[in-house]
């Protein structure tokens, strides 16, 4: 942790970042759980999150004129935007929300962490395959827990009637297409040259503009329009506050790492994780199992031992770096 950060700075900024992960699940959980109807929204609600996102951007960007503060809106380069990394990352990052969406439709948000984990097997998986990573026995050991702990938690869901078939059939799928977003995430992020705010804005415009067929064909824009939704102020509230929060997500979680360290901000993610656990199943009043709980340290522990594993791996690597670059200079 950074020492020269006061500690009521650092423990505000972890606090915000919580705040906004947690809320953003249970705001998603609401929209999507039935209390609107039993419509499919899942394409609809990632439309207008990218719509949101780039609304947002564009009224702090006018807010220039009586703020120099606030930030510039990127100017949009085409060949940037529709550079083949940015597509494939607006792509993949569709895929990832809308199968999360739909993940949460058949879910309880206590189970969410665990539906979830299979994100660090593909990106383990991945990175053997794409990026030729050597495997070793601690990720081995990693997907080993992770592995045991989504059994278990399965399981246990089953034995309290709870289980959804579609809602552990989309984690996976939303788990996998979040792993090749983080792959083609940090390729586009050689292409804006590290802009985290251009590349947020180039993404959702492009998942606007990819989206709109999508909700004209699937008729959800039109079961929005034609039901009692159009007309429910809550509904477009909250919906407008999932976007804001979907686009807040980055900035906090690159503000974490900025104050913190990477490390930290895993696990700071992995004690947010229990924390929206245990909220979640004293707000819907819900009893688990001690194996369930079971289940759900054994996947946090698989988590924290790969990132400490890489985390290590790379102070090796820096510090073996120095060490050449020393010996080159003597």
């Amino acid at each position: 942790m950074d020492i020269q950060s006061p500690f009521l700075h650092v423990a505000a900024i972890i606090l915000l970042y919580w705040t906004v992960s947690i809320s953003m699940v249970f705001v998603n959980k609401h929209i999507l759980s039935g209390a609107y109807g039993d419509t499919d929204l899942s394409i609809f609600i990632a439309w207008y999150q990218s719509l949101a996102a780039v609304t947002i951007i564009q009224l702090i960007g006018c807010m220039r004129k009586f703020c120099r503060k606030c930030f510039k809106v990127p100017e949009i380069d085409f060949q940037t935007l529709f550079h083949g990394d940015i597509i494939k990352l607006s792509l993949t990052f569709i895929m990832s929300i809308t199968l999360n969406n739909l993940m949460l439709k058949h879910i309880g948000v206590a189970f969410y962490q665990v539906a979830r984990s299979f994100t660090l097997i593909f990106t383990i998986i991945l990175s053997s395959s794409m990026l030729k990573q050597p495997l070793t026995w601690k990720a081995l050991l990693a997907c080993l827990c992770i592995i045991t702990g989504f059994v278990i938690g399965i399981d246990q869901e089953n034995d309290t009637g709870t289980l959804s078939v579609w809602g552990i059939i989309y984690g996976l799928m939303a788990s996998f297409s979040a792993a090749i977003c983080g792959v083609y995430f940090k390729q586009a992020e050689r292409v804006l040259e590290g802009d985290s705010l251009r590349q947020a804005y180039y993404n959702n415009i492009n998942c606007f503009f990819l989206l709109s067929p999508l909700i004209y064909s699937t008729g959800q824009a039109r079961q929005v329009i034609q039901s009692e939704m159009s007309l429910s102020m809550d509904f477009w509230i909250l919906l407008t506050l999932s976007g804001v929060l979907s686009l807040a997500i980055g900035w906090v979680s690159a503000l974490q790492i900025k104050v913190t360290s990477p490390v930290s901000h895993h696990i700071s993610i992995n004690a947010k994780s229990v924390t929206q656990t245990i909220i979640a199943i004293i707000y819907y009043k819900e009893q688990k199992t001690v194996l369930w709980w079971c289940g759900n340290i054994l996947v946090i522990c698989g988590v924290l031992l790969y990132t400490l594993m890489k985390t290590n791996k790379q102070a090796t690597q820096k510090s073996n770096s120095s060490s050449l670059s020393l010996l080159t200079s003597a």
